[in-house]
Parts: C-alpha cells; structure tokens; sequence
C-alpha cells in the first residue's frame, strides 16, 4: 500500500481543518462503554416472525415457499424470502423490508425513488420489485415492507475485513469508486428529496441541528453533565455553520449518508486472493439525502478508516481516498473541509447512539 497521502490532500493536519473544533476532550471514564466508529450496534426492536414475513410478502402477489431473518436495524426487520407469482415460475429469492412503525410514508417514499432512479442507470444496489398492481410499498397491521433483491452471493464488506487486513484495499477501493460514481448521478428535479436538515438522515444530524433534543437532555439531571452532552453543546454553533443555509463553499447533492462497510455486499472471490473481492451492492438508503457530497466520503473515513481505539488506518484512508478522486476529484474547498465533515459524522453518530441508548433503548446492553 502506498503510505504518503497525496500531497495536495490535507488531510487530518490541524491546519487544514476549515474551521475549529471545541477542544474540550470526553472524560476517559466514559470512553470504554463507546463503540468504535466502524462498529455498529445490534438492533432488536421487534419479534417479527418468519410466518408474519410470509404473510406480508404475499401482498406482493406472491406464494411464499420459505423465509429466513437475515438481520434487524434502526429502521426495519429484513428476511430472505423464497416464492414464486405463477406455478410455472421458478422459484424467486428476495429481500423483504419490513419498516418500523416510526418510519412516515414520505421517508419510505423516498428510498423507494432513489433505489428506482439508480436502478435506471444500473448503479450497484438492490432494485424494488412492485406488487401486481405496481405498488411498491404494501402496508399491514400498520407495518409498511418493500421487496427488493437479494443480492446472490453478497457477503457483507464488514465480515470480510474481520477475515484479514489483507482485503481491506480492494474493498475500500471500491467503496471509493462507488460513492463517486453515486456523486455524479443527475437527478430529477421532481419529486424534491429531503436535505440533511429535515432531521432523519445521517443519524438524525437534522434533529440534532434543531437543538431540541439537546436542550431536552441538559434539563435532565441525569445527563445534564454527561460529556456527549456538554460536548454537542459547545459543537453546535460549529455545526450549523458547517451545514447552515446557502452554504456554497462544497457541491451538494444525492448522498448515501451511511457508508458503513456493513450496508456494502462484496464477492469474496477465489481462496486465497484477497484483492479479487468485488463490490456487488452499496444497500440500505434510509440515511440518504441531498447533503454536502465530501460528507459521504468523510462518513466512510470515520466509519471504516479508524480502530477501536479511535487510531487512524492510514492506508485504509489513502486507498478509499484516491480511488474515490480517480473518478471524481475534490476541489480545494473539498479537501479543506473533509477533515470537519469527518468530525461532524462522528458527532451524529455519537450523539444518536447515546440517546438511543440511553433513552429511547435505555435496557439496552449496547
């Protein structure tokens, strides 16, 4: 791997940073009880069956012959499904999403515009399949499920880096390819999408914008002091700067918002050959929205590019760096601004995860 970074790529250096940062560090006490950055929590927010799955993917028309919970998120309860329209069909694997009760229409509207126009250019992700009348979202017992592929083969990129450092280059490189080719998707200019600033998108960045839940946390004496708090306080004035209305000084546009190694699916490739892993989809859309496009770039630094112990993987870094600018290059206000997006991703997240936690799933074991 190459170890310089490239030399007109400030990335990191204090001095390149485009606005300061409070200093204030988090207290070590609380630092143990964290999660890393690339790591996310498991979610168990409901018991949905596999028989209750079959029965809502047969409002897409279909006779289910089997299902299987593949995983549970913030946002949705996920089953492999197997079933076929017609007799004479061959049987069909796919993917049922079946969304939590929280998640409003217009938010699932839009995951379900956004996979449908990248399906239009044949972007790398899962497409939605409709129902016989052309519905793509189906509603029962107040839950909402959209069916999309089950991408064949698709091993997570997460669980391939656990196997070896040694696929992590091909696997960043081609996350880094990916998000740029996303970036230079043109879009409709109806229906309108959601900004960062509606509240949802990228661990809830909008809400935390807001400064209500913040404010709710500083009456409580329980949290009142707690450094996630007093921190976010003395970042909020940064942070709408970094985001405020009108802001030119970086391209917006369609961004993924969650470029997590474990919303990418890869092929492994042959034994022994780590390069020859191949990104076969970037998933999950429930984050994406029309933001700064460094940010998408700078979640998956923060995300994929650190160690537990909060240590940066440089030549992870260089390798999702250059492949991404290969194919879409920063401009200068871009590659200032990278390092505060990366501290911003970082602050939603941490942020999001101890209300979470601590409130909203406050038995949580996370």
């Amino acid at each position: 791997l190459p170890t310089p970074l490239p030399p007109t790529l400030p990335v990191l250096a204090p001095e390149a940073t485009a606005r300061s940062l409070p200093s204030t560090p988090v207290a070590d006490p609380y630092r143990a009880g964290w999660m890393a950055i690339e790591t996310k929590a498991s979610v168990a927010v409901d018991s949905l069956s596999e028989a209750e799955a079959c029965d809502i993917f047969r409002l897409f028309g279909y006779a289910p012959e089997g299902s299987q919970r593949l995983y549970g998120g913030y946002s949705s309860s996920n089953f492999k499904v197997i079933g076929r329209r017609r007799p004479e069909d061959l049987p069909t694997n796919l993917l049922l999403k079946i969304n939590y009760y929280g998640l409003s229409v217009e938010d699932l509207e839009h995951q379900l515009h956004v996979m449908s126009h990248l399906k239009t250019t044949a972007f790398p992700t899962n497409y939605p399949h409709p129902t016989a009348d052309g519905s793509l979202l189906v509603e029962s017992g107040g839950r909402r499920a959209m069916l999309l592929d089950f991408v064949e083969g698709g091993v997570s990129g997460s669980t391939l880096v656990a196997k070896g450092e040694d696929r992590a280059p091909a696997i960043l490189h081609d996350l880094g390819t990916t998000l740029a080719r996303l970036h230079q998707i043109s879009w409709p200019s109806e229906p309108k999408m959601r900004d960062i600033r509606t509240g949802f998108p990228v661990c809830n960045t909008g809400d935390l914008l807001k400064g209500d839940e913040l404010a709710s946390l500083e009456k409580d004496k329980s949290f009142a002091d707690h450094p996630v708090v007093t921190y976010s306080r003395e970042c909020f004035e940064w942070l709408h700067e970094l985001y405020r209305e009108g802001q030119e000084d970086v391209p917006w546009g369609l961004i993924h918002g969650d470029g997590f190694l474990d919303n990418t699916l890869y092929e492994e490739g042959p034994e022994g050959d780590a390069s020859a892993c191949r990104l076969l989809a970037l998933i999950d859309w429930e984050d994406s929205c029309v933001g700064p496009l460094v940010l998408d770039l700078a979640i998956s630094a923060s995300a994929c590019c650190f160690t537990a112990a909060n240590e940066l993987l440089r030549d992870r870094l260089v390798v999702l760096l250059r492949a991404y600018m290969e194919r879409r290059p920063l401009s200068p206000s871009e590659r200032s601004a990278l390092p505060d997006f990366m501290a911003a991703a970082a602050l939603a997240c941490a942020f999001y995860r101890f209300g979470e936690f601590n409130i909203r799933q406050g038995d949580s074991d996370e």
